[in-house]
C-alpha cells in the first residue's frame, strides 16, 4: 500500500523556523491569552521575545489548540497528498492537547492519524519530531515508526533550572509548599520529567551551583544529540554552550523556549535536553 507520511506537532516542541519549513512539519499552535482579552496563535502571532516583555505587566494564560486549527492542519496535509499523519504532543500529563487532537483524529476522514503523546516538551519533544522525520525520509513503514517513536519516549530527558518559579507555580503544576521553601532558602530547584509529568531533579544553592548541575547531567549519558535551552538573555546558555562543545562532538541546538512554554519558565531560566543513543532502534 501506497504511504506518503506528513509529520505534525504542538507548538511546543520548539523546533526552529528553519527546521520546520525545510522539513515540511505542519504545526498546531497552542492559544495564549492576556488579562485584557488579546489572545494570539503560539509562535504564528507571537514571539517568545514578545511574551517575555507582555510578562513584566500583564498575567498570561496558555490554552488548547483550537479545533478549527486542529482540522485545518489536516485538510492542509491531505490537500498536499499525504495519506497518513503522525503527530506528536506536548505530554499528556501536562495539557489536554493529545486529547482534543486525538478527538478530532478518530472522526478525520480520508486520512490515517495516530496521535502520538511524547511525554515531554519542549525540544525533548522536538527531537521526536526529528526522529519521525528522519524514520520516514528512511522509508520505514507508518506502523513501523508509530511502534518505534513510542519507543523513543525514553531516549529524551530534559533538565530545567528556573530562576525564577512563580510563574511554574501560577500554572498549577508545582506545589505551593516547593514555592516557599525555595524562596526562604534562596535555593534553585531543577526540575525533570518523570512519566510526563514535572518532577524535581534536584535543589542547588544558587544559579551557578545550579549551572553545574545542569552539566553533571549531561555526562551520565552516551548523548546522540542535545539542546540548550534559555529564556531572556543567552549569555548563559552560550557559555554552556561553548563548554559542551570541546567535550561532546555531536549535534547540537541553542534556543530560546518558544512563546506558550515562556509562560511557566519565567526569564532567566536556562536547560538543557538530551537524546540518548539507546532505545532508537526500529
Amino acid at each position: 500500500m501506497y504511504e506518503k507520511i506528513a509529520i505534525i506537532s504542538d507548538t511546543s516542541c520548539d523546533l526552529s523556523d528553519e527546521f520546520v519549513s525545510k522539513n515540511r512539519i505542519k504545526l498546531i499552535p497552542f492559544k495564549i491569552i492576556l488579562d485584557d482579552g488579546r489572545e494570539y496563535k503560539d509562535k504564528f502571532e507571537i514571539s517568545a521575545e514578545e511574551v517575555m516583555e507582555l510578562l513584566k505587566e500583564h498575567s498570561l494564560r496558555t490554552s488548547l489548540p483550537s479545533i478549527e486549527d486542529i482540522i485545518a492542519a489536516f485538510d492542509g496535509v491531505k490537500r498536499e497528498g499525504y495519506t497518513h499523519a503522525i503527530v506528536l504532543t506536548i505530554s499528556s500529563k501536562l495539557s489536554g492537547t493529545w486529547s482534543a487532537i486525538n478527538t478530532v483524529a478518530k472522526s478525520y476522514k480520508g486520512l490515517e492519524i495516530a496521535v502520538i503523546d511524547s511525554k515531554t516538551l519542549s525540544m525533548a519533544q522536538g527531537f521526536l519530531v526529528m526522529d519521525a522525520k528522519e524514520l520516514v525520509e528512511e522509508g520505514k513503514k507508518f506502523l513501523d515508526i508509530v511502534v518505534a517513536l513510542e519507543k523513543r519516549r525514553n531516549s529524551v530527558k530534559a533538565f530545567f533550572l528556573l530562576n525564577m518559579l512563580e510563574y511554574l507555580q501560577k500554572s498549577g503544576r508545582m506545589p505551593n509548599a516547593v514555592l516557599k521553601i525555595a524562596q526562604s532558602l534562596n535555593v534553585k530547584p531543577i526540575f525533570t520529567l518523570k512519566g510526563g509529568r514535572i518532577s524535581m531533579d534536584s535543589i542547588s544553592l544558587g544559579k551557578k551551583r545550579g549551572i553545574k548541575v545542569l552539566r553533571k547531567r549531561i555526562q551520565r549519558y552516551s548523548v546522540k544529540r542535545y539542546a540548550i535551552a534559555y529564556t531572556g538573555s543567552p549569555s548563559e546558555a552560550q557559555e554552556l554552550a561553548l563548554r559542551f562543545s570541546s567535550l561532546i562532538k555531536v549535534e547540537s541546538y541553542l534556543y530560546h523556549i518558544g512563546p506558550a512554554l515562556s509562560l511557566y519558565s519565567g526569564p532567566e531560566m536556562i536547560g538543557i535536553i538530551i537524546q540518548t543513543g539507546s532505545d532508537l532502534a526500529i
